[in-house]
């Protein structure tokens, strides 16, 4: 009775952590660049970036064009002395025109600088969003900053609803004035409206932790029967 108590105490350990490995699957859509460390070159034109396709441009025109890397960008960073964040519009941009929902940078008020968000910062519908150009100088610490944004995902058919949707997303920057900076990673969540928080990166560990428990489930399973 003692062997079939702790055998259901252990199964009901493993169901819990399939349950959290389920639960981590279903939600396990947050799309991570990686560690890139991309140069970021202090001009006019900085480093546009296109979250989707993982594009990039940096020059030497202002804006990249369509059907080059970095079009529809999602995020800029640029300066010369001091950086600054660029919203899309149109220019790089496939028509119509990115919406003002569908753009910006997490600020405390909707004309203030990009704010330096603390790591775990939940970016969603309901964060403040600057959607014009805002300063970086929050965000210019020579340390590792991380910065909130949301953008289009530019489908086949902007026309679309589907294909014409909010995403959330965030970008860690190293940013120093009078100096190219760095752009070290960044990550988006692939559910439209589904928030992301800051610097947060799919736990690989978690499927390890079920591996783990299910293995053990299935030796005490196979020793119970011997």
């Amino acid at each position: 009775m003692a062997l079939d108590l702790a055998f259901k105490t252990f199964a009901a350990a493993a169901v819990a952590i399939g349950a959290t490995f389920a639960m981590t699957g279903a939600q396990a859509v947050i799309v991570y660049s990686g560690v890139i460390n991309l140069a970021i070159p202090n001009n006019n034109t900085g480093l546009y970036v296109n979250v989707l396709d993982g594009s990039t441009f940096s020059g030497p025109a202002t804006f990249p064009t369509l059907g080059g890397p970095g079009a529809n960008f999602d995020f800029n960073v640029f300066g010369s002395t001091a950086w600054t964040l660029f919203s899309p519009g149109t220019a790089g941009q496939s028509a119509p025109a990115v919406p003002t929902a569908a753009k910006g940078y997490v600020s405390v008020i909707p004309t203030g600088a990009a704010s330096n968000l603390a790591f775990g910062t939940l970016i969603d519908g309901s964060s403040v969003f600057n959607t014009g150009s805002p300063s970086g100088s929050a965000l210019t610490t020579g340390g590792p900053a991380l910065f909130g944004f949301r953008f289009r995902n530019e489908g086949p058919s902007l026309a679309s609803a589907a294909d014409d949707t909010v995403h959330f997303g965030w970008a860690r920057v190293i940013l120093s004035d009078n100096m190219p900076g760095t752009l070290v990673d960044y990550a988006f969540e692939s559910i439209p409206l589904t928030g992301i928080q800051a610097g947060v990166v799919p736990e690989p560990s978690t499927y390890a932790l079920f591996g783990a428990g299910l293995a053990g489930l299935l030796a005490w399973s196979r020793r119970r029967r011997s």
